[in-house]
């Protein structure tokens, strides 16, 4: 499989994250395994990209981006829906996501950060 650009990577995410926030959601147990490992291949190649300690520094404002960015697309996509989904919480579920990507990436939860 070739390598994809970062962009590729976090639009990847965005759309597993989506999926997974929605399901959360319904009565069905939401399964977080592509979210969650679409997070880590995105804050992999995010790292390389930016080098260790930028990446560490821009995490916060890139975590908040996203959840900004997901939340306007879900908006966007139940627009015309007389009673839309609540969101709800939808940085925290993200800020999980990320937080098991850091914790891969960096090979335990107590190095994550």
């Amino acid at each position: 499989m070739p390598d994809r650009s970062v962009q590729t990577l976090r639009l990847i995410l965005k759309k597993a994250f989506s999926r997974y926030y929605l399901a959360l959601a319904t009565p069905a147990i939401a399964d977080p395994t592509e979210a969650f490992g679409a997070a880590q291949e995105y804050l992999s190649a995010l790292r390389a990209e930016l080098g260790t300690e930028e990446f560490m520094q821009r995490l916060d404002d890139e975590t908040t981006t996203l959840a900004g960015q997901i939340e306007q697309d879900l908006r966007q996509r139940w627009r015309d829906r007389d009673h839309p989904p609540e969101i709800v919480d939808l940085e925290d579920r993200l800020r999980e996501c990320l937080e098991y990507g850091l914790a891969r990436l960096y090979g335990s939860p107590g190095q994550s950060r």
